[in-house]
């Protein structure tokens, strides 16, 4: 009983329990923040995630940011969609279909959904990348409609097509895409793939 009454063991024990908690303080700290770290990562969207009647691993989702980059270097097909309408689900249904018939194609797909309701500085400079292959709206301004489907190279606009973003106001999505519409579109797509990013010159 000696020992535990001399204050300077009683200050040693005390110290030695202080150590101990703040220790465990601080494993428990470093593992929640881990925890919650990779929480707060977004996980990456596969296009099916958008898309979910179609499995595919030929697209590959991007952000605003990575678009820009995109549009400005290299040879790419970009697909801009809003997987929340309607006629951008269906137009990715073709789409697939026609990515499919070529071998080793890749398609990146950018969800217009977010930027586009932010009105963030994306956007804006898309739509400014763009300039003249966009849909203008009767109140004249150009804007970054879904679906639009583009082949690029080094800046250059090569292909465009906004085939149905005019059609949204006057048809339905099942009146507008008859088996005539669809084979056309499928065509047209796939001579634009061939020419402009396969460079399948016709003679």
């Amino acid at each position: 009983g000696v020992i535990m009454n001399n204050p300077k063991t009683k200050s040693i024990i005390r110290k030695a329990i202080y150590f101990v908690l703040f220790a465990l303080l601080l494993v428990c700290f470093i593992l929640l923040s881990n925890k919650y770290e990779n929480n707060r990562k977004p996980v990456a969207k596969t296009f099916n995630d958008y898309y979910e009647k179609i499995e595919t691993d030929r697209f590959e989702v991007v952000t605003g940011s990575r678009v820009k980059k995109l549009l400005t270097e290299g040879k790419n097909i970009i697909f801009i969609g809003n997987s929340k309408k309607e006629w951008s689900q269906q137009y990715a249904i073709y789409l697939n279909q026609i990515i499919n018939s070529f071998d080793d194609l890749k398609v990146y797909y950018y969800d217009l959904d977010n930027d586009k309701s932010l009105l963030n500085s994306n956007y804006y400079d898309i739509i400014d990348l763009l300039d003249g292959f966009l849909v203008t709206t009767d109140s004249s301004d150009a804007g970054l409609f879904a679906p639009s489907f583009y082949i690029v190279r080094d800046g250059k606009v090569l292909y465009y097509n906004v085939e149905t973003v005019a059609m949204k106001n006057t048809d339905s999505v099942e009146d507008y895409w008859t088996l005539e519409e669809e084979l056309e579109f499928k065509n047209e797509i796939s001579e634009a793939i061939s020419k402009y990013y396969l460079n399948n010159k016709k003679d």
